[in-house]
């Protein structure tokens, strides 16, 4: 009898030291985390984007992505860790990432060329909507093969990116609340949300979303802050100008013409290179479609007029008389002033979300030349 207790005894004690030794494997990060202290790890700071924050811990760095259009609503949370030990320790749960991440799959354009300017590209293994694509070192991937298509025209591939297997894709969902359609494939979806911003240092902003999953927060503070001091030197620039011209945008398509919101993106940009926007006394974020008829009588007397070119779109005139004769009754039209934009050629929605000092330059010397009678612009400039 007291070798069966002894016994008892010996292995009760023994099952307490290994859990004193040992810490159990646990999903609930967050009851790990209240434990810790935040610290003030340099480059951390979120100052114009909505949709992300993070805060850094001994050890784990957390993301929550927010909606933009309301910041009280997060969408999802992410734990970086580098340490084993720390996966280990929330094996249960998905959304605790180890670093370095190795194998990614991106369908944004604009994380593309964000991951390109941190020196990532070369993780990046698979895209959507590859025929889109302009970016030479992707574009010559996928020609490879060692770049894979995972979606297409709203076909989704769900067998080839079980095949291919990244370690996570980043996506751009337009609805917040709905799945995508591989998240079925269990492999880890993360939502990539810098064109839901309003403005555009706060679209650039996101480059340092991507920089926290690969460890590079250092180097996107410092190509940030060169973004966020070149543009607002071209807001003070602008404030200079002697008369704020009228602008509209874009053009029709399928009988509507969708116009942007006075509190959207490219309402900031106008409003930030010395120019009064139609509707910039409108309150929405996004696009609104509006009748013809509607656009005219407000619009036809607008100083200049935004257009960004589609694929099949020829930058002159004759083409856009040709395309719809009413265009040549706007005054922009008659006097030349159409501010135009190739957006394929320029690799405009790839790129321009993280040059906004570059589409502020352009649109600047656009609405008022003698401010840079010498500059080259890269993206927007005038039909003549």
């Amino acid at each position: 009898m007291k070798i069966i207790k002894f016994f008892i005894y010996f292995l009760l004690s023994f099952i307490l030291m290994i859990s004193c030794n040992n810490d159990p494997i646990t999903s609930d990060i967050e009851e790990y985390l209240k434990d810790l202290k935040k610290s003030d790890k340099p480059g951390c700071e979120v100052k114009y984007a909505k949709g992300f924050s993070i805060d850094y811990y001994d050890g784990i760095t957390k993301i929550n992505v927010k909606n933009p259009l309301d910041k009280s609503q997060i969408l999802n949370t992410y734990y970086l860790v580098k340490s084993d030990k720390l996966k280990s320790k929330f094996s249960g749960n998905k959304y605790v990432i180890q670093l370095p991440l190795e194998r990614i799959a991106v369908f944004s354009g604009t994380q593309i060329s964000s991951l390109l300017k941190l020196g990532h590209n070369n993780e990046i293994i698979g895209v959507s909507e590859a025929n889109y694509i302009t970016i030479p070192k992707i574009t010559e991937g996928i020609s490879k093969g060692s770049i894979v298509e995972l979606a297409s025209n709203g076909e989704f591939y769900v067998e080839t990116a079980l095949k291919l297997n990244p370690d996570l894709i980043f996506y751009s969902p337009y609805n917040v609340n709905e799945s995508h359609p591989l998240a079925v494939t269990n492999i880890l979806m993360v939502p990539y949300l810098d064109f839901k911003e309003t403005t555009p240092l706060g679209r650039a902003e996101w480059i340092k979303f991507n920089a926290a999953f690969f460890g590079e927060e250092n180097m996107a503070d410092s190509i940030f802050n060169n973004i966020e001091s070149s543009y607002n030197h071209y807001v003070d620039m602008a404030k200079t100008a002697a008369n704020r011209p009228s602008v509209l945008s874009d053009k029709p398509f399928a009988g509507q013409w969708y116009v942007p919101g006075g509190k959207s993106y490219i309402a900031q940009l106008f409003k930030d290179a010395g120019a009064d926007y139609i509707w910039k006394d409108d309150n929405g974020v996004a696009s609104f479609p509006l009748d013809y008829e509607l656009v005219f009588k407000k619009a036809v007397h607008a100083d200049f007029w935004r257009i960004v070119g589609s694929t099949n779109d020829k930058p002159s005139y004759e083409f856009l008389e040709k395309q719809n004769e009413l265009f040549t009754h706007f005054d922009a039209f008659k006097n030349k002033k159409i501010i135009w934009c190739d957006a394929r050629n320029t690799a405009y929605f790839e790129k321009g979300p993280l040059e906004p000092q570059v589409l502020l330059a352009d649109l600047i010397y656009c609405f008022h030349p003698e401010l840079m009678p010498d500059y080259q612009p890269v993206y927007y400039f005038l039909l003549n």
